[in-house]
């Protein structure tokens, strides 16, 4: 469970930050970072990646954002810049040019869900694993360790397939997919994933997803971060054929957790979303610490 490769869904149509979104891809809304730098968001997420030890970042696109991500890493500047404002311009782009040779670009030609669009890739990961990242979601690490890394160091260690995750409080879980999990002796953030569900009721959730021992009126939450094995895929493709409309991650997820069994890892961090105007604003605002 050595990824070499991570992949992010990039195709959604963003309606929930519409009409920004009419004319700028959500991947590509600007977030500032510590250095003063603007960069959109898609950047900041494949810089993660890479220093997170992949060699290649699938974006699966739309036709018409896939167009203009590319160009955002592809295309040199403009004409000739001077002054500190073009010698700023020409450093970023310096930047670009090796992280645009780590990418790679797969079609979700019609909207289908985030399952479809993650089943887009299935020839370009084959059998191997790899690490399915949101392209809505800035990891905000509170170690050393980038969050994708630690996602994937716990996956050398136990050899099988992990879902990053944190806990939110029972008044949020409508929010999130939350899974179940069994204890592991010794081990206090690592653990056995049991279930998955996709927003549950807090009826539901209390009846089958509540934290073994714990006290707390908290539930463990996706954080995000999904290290699967190439074979998931089936899963996917077998969910694909049974639903007629958007295809979700859920129903595959449940299907690879009961069958091939994998583990959850609480992630040392937070993530920001950019999914909704008030969302995007908090991150701005936030990110980086």
């Amino acid at each position: 469970m050595k990824p070499t490769r991570a992949v992010i869904p990039l195709a959604g149509l963003a309606s929930r930050l519409y009409p920004a979104t009419k004319v700028i891809p959500k991947a590509l809304l600007p977030i500032p970072g510590r250095d003063g730098s603007l960069r959109p968001a898609v950047d900041w997420i494949v810089r993660e990646a890479l220093a997170s030890g992949v060699e290649e970042v699938v974006l699966i696109v739309s036709p018409r954002d896939g167009e203009l991500i590319r160009s955002y890493f592809d295309e040199p500047p403009p004409g000739i810049l001077e002054g500190a404002a073009g010698k700023r311009i020409y450093n970023a782009w310096n930047e670009l040019q090796p992280l645009s040779q780590h990418l790679r670009y797969v079609y979700q030609l019609e909207p289908g869900g985030f399952g479809d669009a993650v089943l887009q890739c299935r020839e370009v990961v084959g059998d191997e694993p790899f690490v399915l990242l949101l392209g809505d979601h800035l990891y905000q690490s509170s170690s050393p360790v980038p969050c994708v890394r630690q996602v994937l160091e716990m996956g050398t260690q136990f050899g099988k397939g992990i879902l990053g995750v944190t806990r939110r409080d029972e008044s949020e879980i409508g929010q999130y997919g939350v899974v179940g999990v069994r204890l592991l002796p010794n081990q206090s953030s690592v653990f056995e994933l049991t279930d998955m569900r996709e927003k549950p009721s807090v009826s539901e959730a209390r009846a089958s997803l509540r934290i073994p021992g714990s006290q707390e009126n908290k539930y463990i939450c996706l954080f995000g971060i999904y290290l699967l094995p190439g074979h998931f895929m089936k899963y996917l493709q077998a969910a694909r054929e049974q639903e007629r409309g958007e295809l979700d991650l859920s129903d595959a997820l449940r299907c690879w957790i009961y069958t091939d069994g994998g583990f959850a890892y609480e992630v040392e961090g937070d993530f920001l979303d950019i999914g909704t105007p008030k969302n995007y604003c908090d991150t701005v605002d936030r990110f980086p610490q």
